[in-house]
């Protein structure tokens, strides 16, 4: 069999050059790996519960710096927020946090600035963030996410946007002359956990690992400890100096030092009290909790609850004789 070595040549110069334009996608975003949606398509998906415009929803979208917005909506009975960035290519938003919302988010941002969303940055794999994403994705946006939360969304059957990229430790954007990065530090709240960092307006989105004097929520859920300790660490070494938590009020890094304190600190007395033979109903009655503690909101409600969630991860991680 004779070979056609000119056209065998220009068949391997083209499957390179389609890998190549596979590998590099859209040219806006360096570390980006594509997600085949279409492998989803047949995918089961619970009901969305907060799938109806709310005529009486609490909502913002408010300037922090530049074009830089924070949007906020009280959905649930925890106010959520997350950062907007505005370009003259496209709008990037973060964390839509549920369908009502986001029906209002997307047309604001059009109403008021005259762009398309491009990029919806999901900070992580819980309902309560992601949800309200397919509506963006249906206008055309990008959804973004760490890798470890495209599993859960599938397999949770959450009723949110299946995502189109996904990214292991960075990624970067650049649209419009900005620029935003995505960094996975570790596992903390969830193991998809994105820390989105906005250099030039010296900005931190923090979501649900970060507090701004308030208590972290209830027993710390998809929770891991000591990645946790790693991203407060990995934070307050950034140069910020206005950082959205997710809910409520914005944070500053003097409330990241004081949260980890306090982290660090109901750590080590629960620890302390579990090897000396405590049992639960010993143990939740012997923690001490600072004065400056004590005033931090949701602490009438939340702290049993956070020794509780502590409680849990020493008791599943210690190492003594069983």
């Amino acid at each position: 069999m004779k070979v056609n070595t000119k056209h065998l040549l220009v068949c391997l110069i083209v499957f390179a050059l389609s890998i190549r334009l596979h590998a590099q996608g859209d040219n806006h975003l360096i570390g980006a790996q594509y997600i085949d949606r279409s492998l989803y398509n047949s995918r089961e998906v619970l009901p969305d519960v907060f799938d109806k415009p709310g005529e009486n929803l609490d909502k913002s979208l408010i300037q922090v710096k530049g074009n830089l917005y924070r949007h906020t909506n009280g959905t649930l009975p925890a106010l959520h927020s997350g950062l907007v960035l505005i370009t003259k290519e496209g709008a990037i938003v973060i964390d839509p946090a549920l369908t009502q919302a986001a029906i209002w988010l997307n047309s604001e941002i059009k109403k008021r600035f005259n762009v398309p969303v491009k990029y919806v940055i999901l900070t992580h794999a819980h309902y309560d963030h992601a949800g309200g994403s397919q509506i963006f994705q249906q206008d055309g946006a990008k959804v973004i996410i760490q890798k470890n939360g495209l599993e859960p969304i599938i397999g949770e059957k959450l009723p949110v946007a299946v995502p189109d990229i996904v990214y292991d430790k960075q990624l970067t954007i650049n649209l419009g002359g900005e620029t935003v990065v995505l960094n996975h530090i570790a596992p903390s709240h969830s193991n998809s956990l994105s820390v989105v960092l906005f250099p030039k307006y010296k900005a931190m989105q923090l979501t649900d690992v970060g507090e701004a004097r308030t208590m972290p929520y209830n027993d710390f859920l998809d929770f891991y400890y000591d990645g946790w300790m790693e991203t407060l660490d990995w934070a307050v070494k950034q140069d910020v100096d206005f950082i959205d938590v997710g809910h409520y009020t914005p944070a500053t890094l003097d409330d990241i030092r004081k949260e980890r304190v306090y982290m660090a600190d109901l750590h080590q007395q629960v620890l302390d009290l579990v090897r000396k033979g405590q049992s639960w109903d010993e143990l939740y009655r012997n923690i001490k909790f600072s004065d400056d503690v004590k005033k931090w909101g949701g602490f009438e409600t939340m702290s049993k609850l956070n020794i509780l969630g502590m409680y849990r991860w020493i008791t599943n991680h210690r190492r003594g004789l069983w």
